[in-house]
């Protein structure tokens, strides 16, 4: 049984840290996936549709790369892309190419991916930086008609979609020198996206399952034996969405005549969250380091 050190993370558990003026040392940065996340938000309603509030749809891993050029920010970069947690690297890529057993788990149909060249400098010191943002996305026909023959669910073949839009990502990168011992760096940027401007995106991500991301992970297995014995210890720093508002109960238990749509997920608009944390890669290193 896996046992974690769990940190249940919210919106306002994940604002964005006060901007730095001092310029951000620059150079070739991996994102390591163990410690990168992206939280994604959208539009709900509660209460009947009487409250508007946003909810984290859930989170997804991060990897990719990032070159920042202080000297020119127009020679610099950004490439990274989001996933599902279940594995540390994507079981589909960009253009829809898929590991065999990519079907065992429903939510390894979507991959989201930001590629930008160049950046300015906001007033208030943030980065800014636009792009293509790539929504890469299978999906299978799915038969489940019961027969007296059925065996199962019929999957037909794969169907690929790859759509992509404009999109600008606004950065808060610490000042030079803010690193953490080990020579990396924590950065947090954000973008929005409206269904009417995008609605292949915010809809695959609205309807994708976005299992939990653990980070740190680390599980021990017990030496020797005993009546006792609970299978391997884990700690980590799990990252779940809390879940919507929970709906009123009939005094009776039973529920008889309530209403079933306390809670909606409306899905007019997404925001994107990342989270990242840099590591430093010599420039020879980088043509690897997204893969």
């Amino acid at each position: 049984m896996l046992k974690y050190t769990v940190l249940f993370a919210v919106a306002g558990m994940l604002a964005m840290s006060a901007p730095s003026k001092s310029g951000f040392t620059g150079g070739y940065w991996q994102v390591d996936a163990r410690h990168s996340d992206a939280q994604l938000i959208t539009d709900a309603t509660t209460d009947y549709g009487k409250t508007k509030m946003d909810i984290t749809l859930g989170f997804g891993r991060v990897n990719g790369r990032v070159e920042i050029n202080n000297d020119d920010l127009a020679k610099s970069s950004f490439d990274f892309r989001m996933y599902p947690a279940d594995s540390m690297t994507p079981v589909i890529d960009e253009d829809g190419k898929f590991l065999s057993q990519w079907l065992a788990n429903l939510s390894n149909h979507t991959m989201v991916c930001f590629h930008s060249k160049g950046a300015v400098r906001t007033a208030d010191g943030r980065l800014q930086t636009t792009g293509n943002l790539v929504l890469t996305r299978v999906d299978r026909n799915v038969d489940a008609t019961p027969n007296e023959a059925y065996a199962g669910p019929v999957y037909g073949p794969p169907m690929i979609h790859r759509v992509s839009h404009e999109a600008t990502f606004v950065f808060d990168f610490p000042a030079a020198g803010k690193g953490q011992k080990d020579g990396s760096v924590v950065a947090s940027g954000s973008t929005s996206m409206f269904r009417e401007t995008y609605p292949q995106l915010v809809k695959a991500v609205v309807s994708t399952y976005w299992p939990p991301v653990v980070q740190d992970k680390n599980c021990a297995t017990q030496a020797g034996g005993s009546e006792d014995y609970r299978g391997s210890q884990c700690t980590g720093t799990v990252l779940e969405a809390p879940g919507l508002p929970e709906a009123p109960h009939a005094g009776n238990a039973e529920d008889v005549g309530a209403a079933q749509n306390f809670n909606a997920v409306v899905g007019n608009r997404l925001n994107i969250l990342v989270h990242l944390r840099l590591m430093a890669k010599a420039p020879g290193e980088q043509a690897g380091a997204a893969n």
